[in-house]
């Protein structure tokens, strides 16, 4: 359903060569091209119309969309709504490009606008103020057909952040190795992945303690970046004691096996008597173990 914040843009907003007064976006407010950004194709304007195309502010309210580089806009130091959205971009933490410290083969997740499409690629590099280059995404080992002009919602994890972006495909290049090349953001979209911030879950897990051979079936209820809550048919190990926790989940398409390692901190029987519940820590997260967690916790709230 539209957001009733975001009202529709006129397709006579969108011209060739100039540069956007102000950032649109999708109906649900994923940002779609930022404030400055030059459409440079006619392939650019059409994917546009496909997905469909706002801006935030009021149904009726004269605000142009395609900056005059012959007047100079000035606004009032009282005006309401200048100041709502200078707060909104303060929560959205608005941040450049070359200012992530992106690392080779990076997984990037493209959610195709509009549509509940997601594809994986890997991050190559870019050029600043000019290109992004990644992967073609692979479906069942087939690289899959991406068309130029088509419009993606970037997502990417580098550490406790979350980054989005939107993106044009500018150029698919399918030799000597595929690869696409990406518009440049003028910014990215950043959020910090809280790490006590739990989710709900249901995933069987095995876990094991230091000592014992004998591993246990769980139930895993809950999750953080911190740790996990567990269901286990009986008490199992002594606080503070070592161990690991095997489960799978699906992180954008990928299901991985984490094997991670735990210290019990807790143990309660569960108020029905079906077994108890084991608190455990995460200790000693590999950068992998933490980007897939974070592409896992972010795929839920995006997803509720």
């Amino acid at each position: 359903m539209q957001n009733s914040k975001f009202i529709p843009v006129p397709r006579t907003a969108l011209q060739l060569g100039k540069p956007l007064a102000r950032s649109i976006y999708s109906a649900t407010g994923d940002l779609l091209l930022s404030q400055g950004y030059v459409l440079e194709t006619e392939a650019q304007i059409e994917s546009l119309l496909e997905s469909g195309f706002f801006k935030p502010g009021t149904a009726g309210a004269a605000d142009p969309l395609i900056q005059d580089t012959n007047v100079v806009q000035t606004r009032g130091l009282g005006n309401a709504s200048t100041e709502n959205e200078e707060a909104k971009e303060q929560r959205e933490q608005k941040v450049a490009m070359d200012e992530v410290r992106w690392q080779i083969g990076e997984t990037f997740f493209l959610h195709q606008q509009g549509s509940a499409v997601r594809y994986t690629a890997r991050f190559i590099g870019y050029i600043k103020n000019r290109t992004v280059l990644v992967t073609m995404p692979l479906v069942d080992d087939k690289y899959v057909l991406i068309r130029e002009g088509q419009m993606f919602i970037v997502r990417a994890f580098s550490g406790k952040k979350a980054y989005a972006f939107s993106a044009l495909v500018n150029k698919s290049v399918h030799t000597p190795h595929p690869y696409l090349h990406l518009s440049y953001p003028r910014e990215l979209s950043c959020a910090t992945i809280r790490h006590r911030a739990r989710i709900p879950v249901n995933v069987i897990a095995s876990v094991s303690i230091e000592g014992s051979s004998e591993p246990c079936s769980a139930v895993i209820l809950d999750m953080s970046l911190g740790g996990a809550s567990a269901i286990i048919k009986y008490p199992y190990g002594e606080l503070g004691q070592n161990g690991r926790i095997k489960f799978k989940i699906n992180a954008v398409g990928e299901t991985v096996l984490m094997d991670i390692k735990t210290i019990l901190r807790s143990v309660a029987p569960v108020e029905a008597g079906n077994g108890c519940r084991h608190g455990y820590e995460f200790v000693d997260l590999s950068t992998h173990d933490r980007l897939v967690l974070s592409a896992f916790f972010h795929q839920a709230e995006v997803e509720r």
